[in-house]
């Protein structure tokens, strides 16, 4: 048995890592069950499951049910939308999947997920759906700026799919005024949470990483860019309460605001609707239901404007005023405690932070070893300049000595890796929606956990489990060539580790070279970073792209 007290210890977060140090904890838990979902079939299908399970009684016993619902992108409707001025009109984005109803069980399946969630709240089973919405970029004014042309416009495209799905929800009556809009972010953020919780009556769980109910985020149909990657966490035990309390400040947070209204074609959707109720505070079953410990990671941005800005505001967050940073304390920790490995995988590097991290983590270990894995580029994402390598030289690998270059590895397969995880040392794992940006640590609105085992087994097993995707290993015995660390990081690099698996790297993933020198952003380029693309809300922000 491991001795879980050390591991918390030096993995988690304690009370002189936060930031600032005065700040409290993130909220920690005992007696959970986390189980990593890799892919988007896997973890749809169970969600099916949790969900398919409730409304099977008569309303007055479904009462206490509900399916709680937060995303960054809602893509319930399928074809082409009826779009918003400044957006393409099209189906949103160029993704397979994307043309027909979002389905649990797969692109183009019956069962529609938003005809599944208006017969449970029919039922009486209490559903509610949370759509982020930029308030700043779909603001009717905001159409003719330049920046329609310079990234926004996938956003608009990405809201678009999210007011259609909120306005085909509100056909029914028990949902005309649970299905809302998120419209609490900060004027250059996201609300980038893509969690569902579930509630039977007896027991709630949740679900929190980094997948939307999209429908190319299934992974096994074809995409233009490859198939889709990604990992979600299933919660279990006493660290729901946390989720259920972060749903609900945010639900409640929107319901005390004024109601806005959004053009979509020629209608108006309101942000939510004075009936809207509040969402209950539930205090949820404690007992433990396994040996697994989570750390709940909240990032919550800062509202600090400058005098003139040609966007709108919005106001602070009453239940974070100050904001919080709690998924950047935890992941600064890990990293700077690890000894053997830090492996991340991430659509993005674009955080010189965290890549000052590692090279902090480089220099302090001799043996340490970091191994970064992306894919090909989101094709959701707008296009922007090279920030990655930026990232990359500036923070990483600039003054690294040639042993310690030959510490570093990156690699990239031929799909979409859009995950957004941190393993280290086979103890701590770290899952859920917050990338490897800025904006992730102080701007957007995130979630993730962080997860340790009184076997620890847990990240031993997600590590293997995780890599094996990567390699193509299909059975339980394969798999287990790579149990051992040594074997599996000598896979990835033949001077790392000691040989003897008998797995080679699929041609699917390649090495990615690294920059050797620094790559230099123009003040448009560098504006744009700091504005938009990445945005610090500890910083003043305002203004608008030219």
């Amino acid at each position: 048995m491991a001795d879980i007290d050390a591991l918390m210890k030096k993995y988690f977060v304690q009370p002189d890592d936060t930031v600032p140090p005065s700040e409290p904890l993130p909220a920690t838990f005992g007696g959970c069950r986390v189980t990593p979902l890799i892919d988007g079939a896997t973890y749809f299908t169970d969600l099916a499951g949790q969900i398919a399970a409730l409304g099977q009684g008569t309303p007055a016993e479904n009462a206490g049910q509900f399916v709680y619902i937060a995303g960054w992108w809602l893509h319930l409707v399928g074809g082409k939308v009826n779009p918003a001025p400044g957006s393409t009109g099209a189906s949103v984005g160029p993704s397979i999947g994307l043309e027909n109803p979002f389905s649990l069980n797969g692109p183009g399946a019956a069962n529609h997920l938003a005809d599944v969630l208006k017969a449970k709240a029919a039922a009486g089973v209490d559903v509610r759906v949370l759509g982020w919405i930029s308030f700043s970029v779909m603001a009717d004014y905001f159409v003719l700026t330049a920046a329609i042309q310079k990234g926004a416009a996938a956003i608009r495209d990405v809201n678009v799919g999210t007011m259609a799905s909120i306005r085909e929800l509100r056909k029914v009556p028990a949902l005309s005024d649970k299905a809302i809009l998120n419209i609490i972010s900060h004027s250059a953020g996201a609300v980038h949470t893509k969690m569902v919780l579930v509630g039977n009556g007896t027991s709630a769980l949740g679900y929190t990483g980094g997948l939307d109910l999209v429908g190319d985020r299934h992974g096994s149909q074809p995409h233009p860019q490859g198939q889709w990657h990604d990992v979600q966490a299933k919660v279990e035990g006493p660290a729901v309460q946390a989720m259920y309390d972060l749903y609900r400040n945010m639900w409640n947070e929107v319901r005390a605001r004024e109601i806005r209204s959004f053009r979509y074609g020629d209608e108006k959707i309101v942000s939510h609707m004075a009936t809207t109720p509040e969402a209950p505070a539930r205090t949820l079953p404690t007992t433990p239901v396994g040996r697994h410990h989570v750390q709940s990671l909240r990032t919550v941005p800062r509202f600090n404007y400058t005098t003139f800005n040609i966007l709108p505001e919005n106001k602070k967050i009453s239940f974070a005023p100050d904001g919080l940073f709690e998924v950047h304390s935890a992941w600064f920790n890990a990293v700077l405690t690890a000894e053997k490995y830090v492996y991340i995988e991430d659509q993005g590097f674009w955080s010189t932070e965290v890549m000052i991290w590692l090279n902090q983590a480089l220099k302090a270990r001799d043996g340490l070893k970091v191994l970064l894995v992306t894919g090909v580029a989101d094709p959701n994402d707008p296009h922007f300049p090279p920030y990655a390598k930026v990232a990359l030289f500036k923070g990483l690998l600039h003054d690294l000595n040639p042993q310690q270059l030959g510490r570093v590895r990156m690699f990239s397969r031929n799909l979409i890796v859009h995950t957004k995880s941190t393993i280290v040392d086979d103890h701590w794992a770290l899952i859920g929606s917050a990338n490897s940006f800025r904006r992730s640590l102080y701007s957007d609105i995130e979630h993730a956990v962080g997860l340790l085992d009184e076997e620890d087994v847990l990240a031993q097993q997600y590590r293997t489990q995780l890599w094996s995707d990567h390699f193509g290993l299909l059975t339980s015995a394969d798999q287990q060539k790579i149990a051992d660390l040594d074997k599996a990081l000598n896979v990835w690099e033949s001077t790392w580790g000691s040989p003897g698996s008998g797995v080679t790297l699929p041609a699917t993933v390649t090495p990615v070279t690294l920059p050797t020198a620094e790559t230099v952003l123009s003040d448009k380029e560098q504006d744009r970073y700091d504005r938009y693309a990445d945005v610090d809300s500890r910083q003043a922000w305002g203004g608008c792209l030219p």
